[in-house]
Parts: C-alpha cells; sequence; structure tokens
C-alpha cells in the first residue's frame, strides 16, 4: 500500500517570502503588501541556492507581490524554467482585517488583555493557534480577519488546487507566507511553539491524494 501513495505523491517545496519593509517595522503584513527588502532578496536567493539540484516542474506563489518577488528571484536561478509558473490566491496569507499595517506587538496585547494576557504567545498558550485566531476574529471591529477554521478551509483548498495541477513524482515550488505556512505545518501535527517560519525559509511536504505529509520545516 505505501508503494501505491508513494507512486501517487509530488513533493512541494514550500517558502517563505523574503524580508519586506513592513516586516523589518514589525507590522501586520496579511493582505496589505510591501516590496522586497535588499535583506530580503538575499533571502530569496540563499533559498534558490538550496534548491539547486531539484528540477522544480512547476513554481506557485500567492498573488501578494512579496510572494511573487520571491518566486521569480528563486525560478530566475533555476537551470532549468518550470512548465507551469502561476499565482494561487488559495496561499495568501492570512487576513488580519483592521489590524492590517499595525505595530504587531502592540495589537496583540490589546487582543490578550480581556484574558489577562499580554501576547500572541499568551493566547497560543491557553489554546493553541485557534485561540489566537479566534481572538484577532472577535476583536476586529471590521469583521474581515479571518478565523483558524475560515484559514483552514483556505489551505485545504490549495491541496486541492495543487493536486488538480500537479502530477506523481513532480517537484513543485509554492511561495507562501509566515502565518499561513506556520497555521499549514500546525494543522497538520507539527508542533510551532517558538517556531516560526523564517524569512526565505523552506518546509517540504509530500502529497498525496488523500493527505499530506510534513518532510520538514522551517529549514
Amino acid at each position: 500500500m505505501k508503494e501505491v501513495f508513494a507512486m501517487d505523491s509530488f513533493t512541494v517545496y514550500l517558502v517563505r517570502h523574503g524580508s519586506t519593509m513592513l516586516n523589518g517595522f514589525n507590522r501586520m503584513q496579511g493582505w496589505i503588501d510591501s516590496d522586497l527588502s535588499e535583506e530580503g532578496i538575499r533571502q530569496a536567493q540563499q533559498a534558490a541556492e538550496k534548491l539547486q539540484g531539484i528540477t522544480l516542474n512547476r513554481a506557485f506563489s500567492s498573488d501578494l507581490g512579496r510572494a511573487v518577488s520571491t518566486r521569480n528571484i528563486i525560478i530566475n536561478q533555476l537551470p532549468q524554467a518550470p512548465q507551469e509558473i502561476e499565482q494561487l490566491q488559495e496561499f495568501r496569507e492570512v487576513n488580519f482585517g483592521f489590524f492590517e499595517g499595525l505595530n504587531s506587538d502592540d495589537i496583540w496585547s490589546g487582543i490578550a488583555a480581556p484574558y489577562g494576557k499580554h501576547s500572541q504567545g499568551d493566547l497560543i498558550e491557553i489554546g493553541g493557534l485557534k485561540e489566537a485566531r479566534d481572538a484577532m476574529k472577535q476583536s476586529d471591529p471590521s469583521h474581515m480577519a479571518e478565523d483558524y477554521d475560515e484559514v483552514i478551509s483556505r489551505i485545504r483548498a490549495g491541496f486541492q488546487v495543487l493536486r488538480q495541477h500537479c502530477t506523481s513524482h513532480e517537484s513543485v515550488l509554492v511561495v507562501s507566507h509566515g502565518t499561513l505556512i506556520r497555521m499549514l505545518v500546525d494543522y497538520l501535527g507539527v508542533d510551532t511553539t517558538d517556531n516560526y517560519p523564517g524569512n526565505g525559509s523552506i518546509t517540504e511536504l509530500t502529497i498525496f491524494p488523500d493527505q499530506v505529509v510534513v518532510e520538514t520545516y522551517n529549514q
């Protein structure tokens, strides 16, 4: 049975985009966007170096500019161009609603205050990433922030899109975002306590018809 699964699987190299100006200012950067910084460009180049020797059959990114730019830097360093290059909205960052662009520490301090806590980390200690996401949703006066179930539903839809595009044994690049990647691997059973994906980091997934397996995280 395992051999059958192996025949029907493909590999995803899930990369977090390079750092941006808003990352440098510790701002909430979900659906809003900013350009890669010089450091972010270097991080994308370093990710490309890590992927040398892998024939990437397809290259996807979210439709946000920082992910598209990172994807393009990576594929421009490949010896062979992927046969498909696309943007997939399903792999966008989490929508932080009213809190977009604001100072991250200040925002989480306010969200955690009704719990008698002070940070996102405190909320995660109470009830995991679900507690943190749902607390932000409840605190958002615009009601636009995504809660945990909304994000997971979008991630699952993204996996289905990949299955429609990709075939067995392929190697696929997907450039996405830090909170989304963390939620994805947490949902798949990886402990991400005090382990947030770094800019330019690579997470390796094996995609089967009926499951997704995390091979490595935040490398």
